[in-house]
C-alpha cells in the first residue's frame, strides 16, 4: 500500500507543476481631484447705507385764522380757493353803520373843541372881571372890620346896645365870606381847572374819531399775507362779531413737511442728508429745516423739511439713507461662520482659501467688512462642502 501511495502524491506535484500560472492584474494610477466650479465677487471699498421710511404730514409753511376786528353784515366773500395777495380784501361788511359813527365821532370832537376855544375866550375877559370882584369883596371887607371894631369900642363905652354890635359881626362875616368866595374863583380861573377839563373832553373826542375810522377800515377782513383762501366761514347776510374768525388763510403753494422720529434716528439727520418726499406718485426732493432739540410727550422728536417742489397739503411719506458703515461691499451670503469666526473663501493660485474678516454691517443683502484687499475674489454663492485648500475653477 505504501508504494502506490508515494506514487499517487508524485503525480500530484507533477500535474501542478505543469499547469500554466494566471496573469497578475496591473495597479491602476490614482484619479486626480476635479476642481470645483465657483463664480467670485470682486471686494470694492464702499459705505454701505439704509433706506430708512416714514409718515409725513404736508403743512402750509404759513397758516391763519383770520379774525374780523369789527362787528357787522357781510355783503360779500371772496370764493374759497381764491389766491390773495396782502392787505388784499376777502371779507366784505356793510359800511353804512361805520360811516355813520365816523359822522357822529366828529361831529362831537368839533362840539368839544368849539367848548374849549370858548373857554379861552371868555378866559382873558373873566380875569379882569374876576380881579375886580375881589378888590370890591377885599374893600368890604375892611370896611366891615373897621365898622365891628368901632362898635365894639362903642360897647365898652354904653354907646352902643350888644344887638347893633351883633348886627356889625355879622356884616363883618359877611364880606370875609365874600372876600373867600372872590379868592378862591380867581384862583380857580388862574389853575385853569375848568379849562383842562375841556381840553380831556377834546382828547376823548378826537380818540373817537381816531376809533370810528379804524373800524370803518376794518370793514374789509383783509389777507395778512400772500397765500391762497382755504376756507370761508361767513357767509353773505350774516351777521360777524369782533374777534370771530372770518376766514383761513394759508401758503399752499409753500409747505413744510413734519416728520416725527425717535431721539437717535433724528440725531443722525444733517442738512447735508438728501431727502425724498413722496406723495399720490410724485417725488420731491426736500432737504433739512429745522429739528427739536428734545422729545416731546411723543418721545419723539419733530423734524421739519422743506421740498423743493410743490405737492399738496396732507399725508406723505419721506425716505433717506443713512450711513452705517464704511469699508468693503460684499453679498451677505458670501460670508461663513466657523467656530465663532466670520470668513469668506477667497481665490487664490486656483484653490480656495478661508479669510478672516471683521463684520462692520449688514444691510439688504449686503455686508462691509474689514480684512480684504481693494478687487479681492470672493467667492459667492459659496459651494456646499468646500473647504478651504479645495481646487476651484472660477466660472466667468
Amino acid at each position: 500500500m505504501r508504494p502506490m501511495a508515494s506514487l499517487a502524491l508524485s503525480l500530484i506535484l507533477l500535474l501542478s507543476a505543469c499547469a500554466p500560472k494566471e496573469a497578475k492584474a496591473p495597479e491602476t494610477p490614482p484619479s486626480p481631484t476635479l476642481a470645483t466650479e465657483v463664480r467670485t465677487v470682486r471686494a470694492q471699498s464702499g459705505i454701505l447705507e439704509r433706506e430708512v421710511r416714514a409718515s409725513a404730514t404736508l403743512q402750509a409753511e404759513k397758516d391763519s385764522l383770520v379774525a374780523a376786528g369789527a362787528s357787522g353784515r357781510v355783503l360779500r366773500t371772496l370764493p374759497a380757493g381764491t389766491r390773495v395777495q396782502a392787505g388784499e380784501g376777502v371779507v366784505y361788511l356793510d359800511p353804512a353803520p361805520f360811516q355813520e359813527a365816523l359822522e357822529a365821532a366828529r361831529l362831537n370832537l368839533k362840539q368839544a373843541e368849539a367848548n374849549l376855544e370858548r373857554a379861552r375866550n371868555q378866559l382873558a375877559g373873566n380875569r379882569a372881571t374876576l380881579k375886580a370882584q375881589l378888590q370890591a369883596a377885599e374893600a368890604q371887607l375892611q370896611a366891615a372890620k373897621k365898622r365891628y371894631e368901632e362898635g365894639q369900642a362903642l360897647l365898652s363905652a354904653g354907646a352902643l346896645a350888644p344887638l347893633d354890635l351883633k348886627a356889625l359881626e355879622a356884616q363883618y362875616r359877611q364880606a370875609e365870606s365874600n372876600y373867600q368866595n372872590a379868592l378862591e374863583a380867581l384862583s380857580r380861573l388862574e389853575r385853569g381847572e375848568d379849562l383842562r377839563l375841556l381840553e380831556l373832553q377834546v382828547e376823548a373826542a378826537r380818540l373817537q374819531v381816531r376809533q370810528a375810522e379804524r373800524n370803518l377800515k376794518e370793514n374789509t377782513v383783509r389777507a395778512p399775507f400772500a397765500g391762497e383762501v382755504v376756507e370761508v366761514f361767513v357767509r353773505e347776510g350774516e351777521f360777524v362779531g369782533t374777534g370771530n374768525r372770518a376766514f383761513r388763510l394759508a401758503t399752499t403753494d409753500r409747505l413744510l413737511a413734519k416728520v416725527y422720529l425717535p431721539p437717535d434716528q433724528a440725531s443722525a439727520l444733517t442738512p447735508e442728508t438728501p431727502f425724498l418726499l413722496r406723495q399720490n406718485e410724485r417725488e420731491v426732493r426736500a432737504r433739512l429745516l429745522r429739528k427739536t432739540d428734545l422729545p416731546g410727550q411723543t418721545r419723539l422728536v419733530e423734524v421739519v423739511l422743506k421740498p423743493e417742489d410743490t405737492l399738496l397739503p396732507g399725508p406723505a411719506e419721506v425716505r433717506y439713507r443713512v450711513k452705517l458703515a464704511e469699508g468693503f461691499l460684499i453679498p451677505a451670503t458670501s460670508l461663513q461662520v466657523q467656530e465663532g469666526e466670520t470668513l469668506v473663501y477667497q481665490v487664490k493660485e486656483g484653490k480656495a482659501r478661508k479669510t478672516p474678516v471683521r463684520l462692520l454691517a449688514q444691510e439688504g443683502g449686503q455686508a462691509a467688512v474689514e480684512g480684504l484687499d481693494e478687487g479681492a475674489e470672493v467667492i459667492h454663492p459659496v459651494p456646499v462642502g468646500l473647504k478651504d485648500g479645495d481646487p476651484v475653477e472660477v466660472v466667468r
